[in-house]
């Protein structure tokens, strides 16, 4: 399981994403702006970021140049979520560096095995199986 980054200024959102890459197994790292996410990520490096791309004391893709700027996080796969879900913000996302994007609302039924795949294999999240009673 991966030690994710989850910088998101949106308190219900930023709720939900963590329970859902807990309940796959990760441990995550809320950071509620860019500069605790930046803190955070220097001092822990994590195996992933998920970064917002809307932030309120800076922008996500401040964040993104920073953090890539730095040698320790500069292979460290950083995923967009965001609200701009207008034609050609996806593009503008990959093309300024972020190696995924994710547009809001999130699914919950699919984020952590969206966010999976950007993970190698061994760090890869599992889904909760279902648990089967048999009453006869």
């Amino acid at each position: 399981m991966a030690n994710i980054l989850v910088v998101e200024d949106n308190e219900p959102n930023l709720e939900l994403m963590t329970y859902l890459l807990v309940a796959s197994g990760h441990t995550v790292a809320p950071a509620p702006c860019g500069e605790r996410g930046i803190e955070i990520a220097l001092r822990d490096t994590p195996h992933l970021v998920v970064l917002d791309i809307q932030l309120p004391d800076m922008s996500g893709f401040d964040v993104l140049m920073f953090l890539r700027a730095e040698g320790k996080m500069s292979g460290i796969p950083i995923v967009a979520v965001t609200a701009n879900a207008m034609v050609g913000d996806r593009d503008h996302a990959l093309a300024a560096g972020f190696d995924g994007y994710i547009a809001k609302p999130i699914e919950p039924a699919t984020f952590a095995r969206a966010i999976d795949a950007f993970l190698p294999v061994e760090l890869q999240g599992h889904q909760p199986e279902r648990q089967w009673s048999n009453h006869g």
